[in-house]
Formats: structure tokens, sequence, C-alpha cells
């Protein structure tokens, strides 16, 4: 399987709306309930993500032409967002673009990880800062501020 990176294109938004909920429904309901996934994708606001990945160093993933995951960074070193489809996950994706994305950092590189992501991280490098609790539509879901 060859996965080729690309620089995020704003014609991207929509297959990225789509990894983002497809990752959510389809990885994290281990760790978070059907009140706190909700949650979670009520955060979708195209117009105002565009606007962040076009200021941040953001990535597509591509398989054989289609996107896969994605991810960016901010100018600070804050790793925003960091998602693969589920029927692509555990194969050196997210690997490859974290990679990428703290390779060009300058910074601390900091994410607030998921539970989810959590053993991601870690494995990585990254030390816990601490434990957090974000409200979101009255869900509490928890995630860790963590740095490298």
């Amino acid at each position: 399987m060859k996965i080729e990176l690309r620089k995020y294109q704003l014609t991207d938004i929509d297959e990225i709306v789509s990894i983002f909920k497809e990752s959510i429904l389809g990885t994290c309901n281990n760790d978070y309930n059907e009140l706190q996934m909700d949650a979670w994708l009520s955060g979708v606001d195209k117009e105002k993500w565009n606007e962040v990945f076009l200021n941040h160093y953001s990535l597509v993933a591509l398989c054989c032409g289609k996107i896969v995951g994605y991810g960016d960074i901010s100018k600070e070193g804050y790793i925003n967002h960091l998602y693969v489809l589920p029927l692509y996950q555990n194969k050196g994706i997210a690997t490859l673009i974290v990679d990428e994305l703290e390779r060009i950092s300058n910074c601390q590189i900091t994410v607030d990880a998921s539970i989810t992501a959590l053993p991601f991280f870690i494995n990585r490098g990254y030390k816990i800062i601490k434990k957090q609790t974000v409200y979101r539509r009255g869900a509490a879901l928890i995630n860790y501020k963590m740095k490298k």
C-alpha cells in the first residue's frame, strides 16, 4: 500500500469531515459513549476548519488517490487534528503524518490527545502534562494535554 502526503487544499474539506466522523464513530466507541461522540461530532464547522487548515501546516494522506487521513500543526507546535479512516488505521498512516508535522516544527509540540489516541502519542515519546475534561453540548469529554 503506497501512501503519499500532500498539503491540504480547500477542495478537501468534505472528505476531511467524512474522515473525522468515520474515525470517531469507528474507533472511539470503546472509550467514549454515544452522547460524548455526538458532542464531539457537533464541532464540525467547514468554514472555520478551512481557515484553520490553511493557516496551519496541514497534510492529507492519499492511498490510490483517495484521502484516508489528515493532520495539521500550528506555527506554535500544536497538533490540532490527526484522523485516519478506520479501515486504514494501524498501517502507519498517522505515523507518516506526525513524522512530517514534527519534522517541520521548530518548537515544542503539544497535543490534546483523546483516550483513543493516547497510546499512539505515548509510543512516540509524548509525555502527559495533565488529564483534562472538556465540556461540549453538556457532555464531558476526557483528553490529555501532552508535549514532546
